[in-house]
C-alpha cells in the first residue's frame, strides 16, 4: 500500500493536466489492517455527496493482477461475566470459561453449517463462509471458579446473508439458553458482544468499469479473486464500480523484511501513466 500511494502521489502532476473531462481523487485511510476504520470514516461523507467518484481503484498488493472480489471479514471479541468461586463448590459460581467454550462449540456448529449454504458457483476457495476461533482467554488457577473469560473469533461471508445467518442464531443461543442458565446462579451474569470490525466483502459484478478499465490498462484477459480483506466492499456498498490493483505481493506483507520491488513499482507507474488517457 505504501508503494501504491508513493506511485500515485509521483503522478499527481500528471493527473493535473490530463484530467480535463474526468477528476481523480486520492483518498489515503487509516487503521485499515485492524477494521478498516479510516473508509467507514469516510463512506457517510461520500455518501452525503451528490456526486459520488464512478470508479476506485484500491493499491493493495496483487503482483498487479486484477481482482475483482474478495470475502468479508468480521470480528468479535464475547466478553462472558459470570460469578467466581471456589472449585470445590461449582454450582454458587457461573463458570465463565465453561460457558464461554459452549459459545465455541455453537461456533464449530455453524461452522459445518455454513458448508451446506456455499453459493453454486463460488469461485472463492474454500467457497463457502468460514469461522475462526482465534483465542479464548480467561481463569487464574485450576481450583477457581473463572468469573470472566472473552473469545475473539472471526467469520469471512462470501455473501451478506451469511453474516446475519450466524449473528441471528448466536443471539438466539445466548438469549434462550447460556443466559437463562447464567442467571439462575448470578443474575448479574452477562454475555456482551463487541464489534472490532465489521468490512464487506468485494462481489464480483458482471458489469464493473473499474475492473473492465484496469484490464485494458495492463492487458489483461481475466480478473481474480483473493483470500485476504480489503477496504474495497465499503466502496462498493456506495455504488461505485471497484476493481483491487496494486505492486507487490501479500506474501511479503506483515513480515520484518516487507519489501517491494522496483519492477513491480516500474509497472505499478505505467498502468497509472496509461491511465491518463481516460482523463482527457
Amino acid at each position: 500500500m505504501k508503494g501504491f500511494i508513493a506511485a500515485t502521489v509521483a503522478m499527481a502532476p500528471y493527473y493535473a493536466q490530463k484530467a480535463k473531462s474526468r477528476p481523480v481523487h486520492f483518498a489515503f485511510t487509516h487503521d485499515e489492517e485492524i477494521g478498516c476504520f479510516g473508509a467507514l470514516a469516510l463512506a457517510p461523507i461520500l455518501r452525503k455527496r451528490k456526486v459520488l467518484p464512478s470508479v476506485a481503484i484500491i493499491g493493495e498488493p496483487t503482483m498487479m493482477r486484477v481482482i475483482e472480489g474478495h470475502k468479508g471479514c468480521y470480528e468479535y471479541r464475547v466478553q462472558f461475566t459470570g460469578l467466581d468461586g471456589h472449585g470445590s463448590v461449582p454450582d454458587r459460581g457461573v463458570n465463565a470459561v465453561e460457558y464461554a467454550v459452549r459459545y465455541v462449540a455453537r461456533l464449530l456448529e455453524l461452522k459445518e453449517k455454513l458448508k451446506e449454504r456455499a453459493p453454486a458457483g463460488s469461485r472463492f476457495e474454500p467457497p463457502w463462509t468460514t469461522i475462526n476461533t482465534g483465542a479464548l482467554v480467561g481463569g487464574v488457577a485450576h481450583n477457581v471458579i473463572p468469573g470472566r473469560a472473552h473469545i475473539d473469533w472471526e467469520m469471512r461471508p462470501v455473501q451478506p446473508g451469511d453474516a446475519d445467518f450466524v449473528k441471528s442464531d448466536l443471539h438466539q443461543f445466548c438469549t434462550h439458553h447460556l443466559l437463562p442458565q447464567m442467571r439462575t446462579v448470578y443474575p448479574e451474569a452477562d454475555i456482551v458482544t463487541e464489534v472490532i470490525g465489521e468490512t464487506e466483502g468485494l462481489v464480483p459484478m458482471d458489469a464493473n468499469e473499474a475492473r473492465d478499465i484496469v484490464m485494458e490498462l495492463i492487458g489483461a484477459n481475466g480478473a481474480g479473486l483473493v483470500p485476504f480483506g480489503t477496504e474495497a466492499g465499503i466502496f462498493q456498498s456506495l455504488g461505485m464500480s471497484v476493481v483491487i490493483c496494486g505492486p507487490g505481493s501479500i506474501d511479503q506483507a506483515h513480515k520484518p523484511d516487507e519489501y517491494l520491488t522496483l519492477d513491480q513499482l516500474s509497472l505499478c507507474l505505467s498502468m497509472l501513466e496509461r491511465l491518463g488517457s481516460k482523463l482527457d
